[in-house]
């Protein structure tokens, strides 16, 4: 049996190591020492804060319960 497929994209929370803005929202600033989102996109990251975090967090988790729930659906 071959190895299951992830649906995400590889990331972690890392400590941002100077002051720079949110990816998603020029507005967000992200200090110096703050946690945030780091995702690997080609060769690179993106970085975000806690707070588009979050939201990212909780759509995809909604987005996967409803693919979940549409295999459990009759046809």
């Amino acid at each position: 049996m071959g190895r299951s497929k992830s649906l995400t994209l590889p990331m972690s929370i890392d400590v941002a190591l100077r002051r720079h803005t949110c990816q998603h929202s020029k507005k967000h600033l992200i200090a110096k020492g703050d946690r945030r989102l780091k995702i690997a996109v080609a060769r690179s990251h993106e970085h975000y804060c806690v707070a588009c975090a979050r939201k990212f967090i909780g759509e995809s988790i909604d987005h996967l319960q409803q693919l979940e729930a549409q295999l459990d659906s009759p046809s």
